[in-house]
């Protein structure tokens, strides 16, 4: 995958990389506390939601990180020729 570190990554990459992985880790803890809440005034419609954007977040912050995840890999692998498709990248 594009987004995945190669094996000599730039010292900027790598920074820049952390900087994104943390910035998605500080919007994970939002949206946690945001279920909570929800949770907390039995909202559980809006609590189930929030922690499947939480969990999202977290799918992401795997892609970014580079830590091979089937989770993560198997679907952008299964789907990346009706991607490509989409994007006029290979002939149908």
């Amino acid at each position: 995958m594009l987004s995945q570190p190669g094996p000599a990554e730039a010292p900027q990459d790598m920074d820049l990389r952390g900087r994104i992985f943390t910035d998605l880790d500080r919007l994970a803890f939002a949206l946690e506390m945001e279920a909570a809440e929800h949770l907390e005034h039995g909202r559980a419609g809006e609590y189930l939601r929030t922690q499947e954007r939480r969990l999202g977040v977290r799918l992401a912050q795997r892609l970014v990180s580079g830590v091979p995840a089937d989770e993560v890999n198997g679907r952008v692998e299964r789907w990346q020729d009706g991607y490509a498709s989409r994007l006029g990248l290979v002939e149908a």
